[in-house]
């Protein structure tokens, strides 16, 4: 059964270290096709709108694929695109290539969290999914800086490239490894009512989002942030997102342990302190590589533990209704982050890097506020349903 989890957290490894090895590469791509940073940044929103408004529709119609095709076909599609994408001629092409590229991370995320829940009992859900998640962590600690490390030195297009082999490699281990004639419960119109009926539910994933939206207006721009505020070179943005993605595996890892006996709640909520306090901070950062290291030390402790916990809660509070409100939290965290690297680029274009921090911190503030209100309805909605 590990194995059977493990392949579908490589997998999200690879969808990860995709998705982010744009913000590691944010300096490289800007210089090679003459493009101011927030124009670069709009790769990252077209690539999480697509994944946003296309991932519920998607996990309605392939609702009744086998799980092993879908998954490997996700995989594969994506490794494609990264390799078209090396090969793109100039900026518009690029950024078609990334948006094709989303559907393949749209469908595989949401539908290996759904497809873990199903390799397990009930109650080992929250761990599996936690397990699975972890890839996104390992994305960070291996993808990024290493995206971003080799994006300077070879470029970006072999780099996109690497990428699509990996995906390709990840791709086959899932095809070996799901059951086949595993399948979720259809998706219909009913289903998608009673969701969009569920006040707490929706509640619970407008946290996602709006969390998402703190760290992506920083963390999208966060190689021109090091550039500006402490002059990082290459080597020290890899390193930096070398410890970021390190306590990111450790916080996941204890947010995993923990998720089944403090609940999916609390372990998010302590997730959401730890990188609002160090986006509160990141003032203090400026000209300092010490002060710098540990804030961003303390976000990445916080940063793909939220993710996990999320998913978690979800399938806990409506199990029929998983596919349908993982499906929408991912698209939920693509909105953010589309949204995130929006703002961030009209922060930057209009006042520079300085006010980042301020706008992200307000938005995790809110996102804390959110869980506490959707908690509490979830729980008068229990008690009234129980009596």
């Amino acid at each position: 059964m590990q194995a059977k989890l493990w392949s579908l957290t490589l997998g999200n490894f690879a969808i990860g270290t995709g998705v982010m090895i744009v913000p590691g590469m944010l300096n490289e791509l800007s210089a090679d096709l003459a493009a101011s940073p927030a124009v670069i940044g709009m790769l990252i929103s077209a690539f999480a709108m697509t994944i946003c408004i296309g991932g519920p529709f998607l996990a309605s119609w392939t609702s009744a694929i086998e799980r092993r095709k879908l998954l490997t076909a996700a995989l594969a599609l994506y490794a494609v695109m990264h390799v078209a994408a090396a090969f793109a001629p100039g900026y518009d092409t690029l950024l078609l290539a990334r948006m094709v590229t989303a559907i393949g991370a749209a469908l595989f995320t949401a539908q290996a969290a759904a497809t873990a829940g199903l390799l397990v009992p009930p109650e080992a859900r929250g761990k599996a999914i936690g397990l699975v998640f972890l890839g996104w962590s390992f994305a960070a600690v291996a993808g990024t800086p290493i995206g971003a490390y080799l994006g300077a030195h070879i470029g970006w297009r072999p780099t996109m490239a690497l990428v699509g082999l990996l995906s390709a490699a990840f791709a086959a281990w899932v095809w070996m490894q799901i059951p086949r004639k595993l399948f979720i419960p259809p998706m219909d119109r009913a289903a998608w009512k009673s969701l969009f009926g569920n006040t707490p539910l929706l509640l619970a994933i407008a946290v996602t989002a709006i969390q998402a939206v703190g760290v992506f207006t920083v963390f999208s721009y966060m190689a021109v942030v090091l550039k500006d505020f402490i002059g990082a070179t290459p080597a020290i943005i890899s390193l930096m997102f070398l410890g970021f993605g390190a306590t990111g595996v450790i916080g996941n890892v204890i947010a995993t342990r923990m998720m089944d006996r403090a609940g999916p709640v609390r372990v998010g909520m302590v997730a959401m302190g730890c990188m609002l306090a160090a986006i509160v901070l990141w003032p203090l950062t400026r000209g300092s590589l010490a002060v710098t290291a540990v804030m961003i030390l303390l976000w990445g402790l916080g940063c793909f533990a939220i993710n996990g916990a999320q998913q978690a809660r979800l399938v806990g509070m409506a199990p029929r209704l998983a596919s349908a409100s993982v499906s929408l939290n991912s698209s939920a965290i693509y909105l953010g982050q589309a949204t995130g690297a929006f703002i961030g680029g009209l922060m930057i274009a209009s006042h520079g890097t300085g006010r980042l921090s301020f706008v992200g911190a307000a938005f995790l503030a809110a996102a804390m506020a959110v869980s506490q209100l959707a908690a509490g309805m979830s729980t008068r909605q229990s008690v009234a349903e129980a009596a």
